[in-house]
């Protein structure tokens, strides 16, 4: 599966922090590790939030999920985990829930899948299609865009065509 996300970095979580993100939602991303990961034991994803009903939205969405979890910054010690995650321990791939600005356009061969969809279960031509990633609550999506439609898939679904 194709996955256009940043890895956390200290300098990342820093940035996240300063701009008064106070919630972290955890949950697992398998997505996070390709086959080439030998090493890799588990990926996580962390979503920021300003806001804890937010936070408690996506948690809830993500409710079995094994390793759902709220890092709330008014703790130290929540504080010093994000801080331990952004430090990617041996193991683990640590993302957060933000496009890569180097895999922002998607490629060549997901556009092709994109066609393969579009063409399927639209009415759309398969040219002028504007693709755009998307997330929501830990999931990615595609943002399918013609004139003044659009259409939200999950990328899993694109990539199965």
């Amino acid at each position: 599966m194709h996955h256009p996300l940043t890895l956390l970095s200290a300098a990342l979580l820093s940035a996240l922090l300063q701009e008064e993100y106070h919630f972290f939602v955890r949950q697992s991303y398998p997505a996070g590790i390709s086959t080439a990961d030998a090493h890799i034991r588990e990926a996580f994803l962390i979503t920021p939030y300003k806001d804890i009903a937010s936070a408690n939205a996506h948690f809830q969405h993500i409710r079995f999920d094994r390793r759902k979890y709220i890092y709330q910054t008014i703790h130290a010690e929540e504080v010093e985990k994000l801080r331990q995650a952004a430090a990617q321990p041996t193991g683990y791939k640590i993302y957060v829930a933000l496009i890569d600005p180097e895999h922002e356009t998607p490629a060549p061969q997901l556009v092709q899948h994109v066609k393969h969809y579009i063409s399927q279960y639209t009415t759309w031509p398969t040219e002028d299609i504007l693709i755009q990633y998307a997330l929501q609550y830990g999931e990615l999506y595609l943002s399918l865009k013609y004139g003044d439609e659009e259409i939200k898939v999950p990328l899993p679904a694109i990539e199965s065509y």
